[in-house]
Formats: C-alpha cells, sequence, structure tokens
C-alpha cells in the first residue's frame, strides 16, 4: 500500500483530508464488513493528488493508476476512480479522460465504492470532520467559479443522498461488542 503520509508535507491539507477520509473509513469497517478494502480505498482515493504521482493531472484517474499498478483488485480501482461523481466531471471538465470511466458511472455499483464516496463526503479539506450537507455546500462555496464541477456535483446529488441515507445510519449506531 502507498503510504499517503510519505507522499505529501506533513501539514499539507490533502494530507489532513486523506486521513480524515480513512479515519472515517475505519468507523465504518466497525460497522460494515469491507474486509480492510474501505480503508485502503479511502487511502488511495486523493493519492493523485501527490506531485510524484501525476500522470493526467485528476486525481481520480491518477489514483486509480496508481492503485491498479500496486496491485488492487478492480473493485478498489473502481472506487477510487469514480469516488464523488468523479467521471461526471470528466466528462465535463476533462473529456479525454472519458475512455477511462467506460460508458457509466459506477459510483454506485458496488458498496465499496458508495462507502468510499460516503466517506469522501465526510472529510472537509483540511481534515475537518463534516455533514455530507456540510460538506457539499462547502464545496459549492469553495469552487464557486467552477461552472464544470458544480454542475457534477448537481448530477450526482441524488446518488449522494442515497449514499447518506444507506451508509449515515451506521456512524450514528453505537458499535456493538463482539459478545452481543
Amino acid at each position: 500500500m502507498r503510504d499517503p503520509e510519505r507522499l505529501f508535507p506533513a501539514g499539507a491539507d490533502r494530507l489532513a483530508h486523506i486521513r480524515r477520509v480513512m479515519q472515517t473509513a475505519r468507523a465504518l469497517e466497525a460497522r460494515r464488513c469491507f474486509g480492510g478494502r474501505l480503508v485502503l480505498a479511502a487511502a488511495y482515493h486523493d493519492i493523485g493528488y501527490a506531485p510524484s504521482l501525476v500522470v493526467t493531472g485528476f486525481h481520480p484517474v491518477d489514483g486509480a493508476l496508481v492503485a491498479r499498478r500496486d496491485g488492487l483488485d478492480t473493485e478498489i480501482v473502481d472506487a477510487v476512480l469514480h469516488h464523488s461523481g468523479a467521471r461526471a466531471l470528466a466528462q465535463r471538465s476533462r473529456p479525454d479522460l472519458v475512455a477511462h470511466y467506460g460508458p457509466v458511472c459506477r459510483m454506485m455499483d458496488t458498496a465499496l465504492s458508495r462507502a468510499l464516496t460516503f466517506c469522501d463526503l465526510r472529510s472537509g479539506p483540511r481534515g475537518e470532520r463534516l455533514s455530507q450537507s456540510e460538506r457539499l455546500a462547502e464545496i459549492a462555496v469553495r469552487h464557486a467559479g467552477n461552472a464544470a464541477l458544480l454542475a457534477a456535483m448537481e448530477e450526482a446529488r441524488p446518488d449522494f443522498m442515497a449514499i447518506e441515507a444507506e451508509f449515515g445510519p451506521c456512524l450514528a449506531a453505537p458499535l456493538r461488542s463482539a459478545t452481543e
């Protein structure tokens, strides 16, 4: 596994975000069985931002390429590639990369992929713990001038709401002990 800690400076906002996504993934893993694969996907989801790993300049594709090179399974690679509605953004801003995605968005295809998006949408850009609605509002403000991103996020909103409904209750429920 690539260690994000080695790819970003210690105080980098991106590293703080990845750490929070991984922390949320661990909490979700404690309630739903992903066999450690969700934490692994979380570690790779934004790794494509690392300057030493940039190939295309579009972090979901670059992260998926690294995950594939590192021998991760197809489901993890797909989760990284499709997290948080990345295909819709690629269609609008990087049509040269749409071939990586195939004919449809696969963000909703597996529980792993949906869970990765859930974890990403629960972490702010500096690693803050946010609700999904706070995160989407933060993205709208921070990227107010990026029409392609805002349109992609709006297109994915129904899926984001479904993902929140699926996984949000998991974090609200107390952990059950092994003896229960």
